[in-house]
């Protein structure tokens, strides 16, 4: 990949479908906000200083947030950090 976020941005991978699944980890959704979350893997972030992402987390953010990117026949999405809703983790 040869896209580098610039600020506050992300670029994120979408997670097999990209939908999130209510029974991941307990947390209950509403099935209003169900359909609408999307879970994709950080791979690269911008040169802000305060960011709370690392390259490889597991975010958790709505469906319509970000910008669709393909590059190389791949399928990305450049997404502002203040979008992303939670970083999953197994703890």
């Amino acid at each position: 990949m040869n896209l580098k976020p610039l600020g506050n941005r992300a670029i994120i991978s979408l997670l097999d479908d990209g939908n999130f699944s209510s029974q991941q980890g307990g947390i209950i959704i509403p099935d209003t906000v169900k359909g609408n979350l999307t879970q994709g893997k950080v791979l690269a972030i911008g040169d802000c200083e305060n960011s709370v992402l690392h390259v490889g987390d597991l975010t958790l953010f709505s469906g319509n947030s970000g910008v669709a990117v393909k590059v190389n026949n791949e399928n990305y999405l450049i997404i502002d950090e203040q979008d992303i809703l939670a970083v999953i983790t197994d703890k």
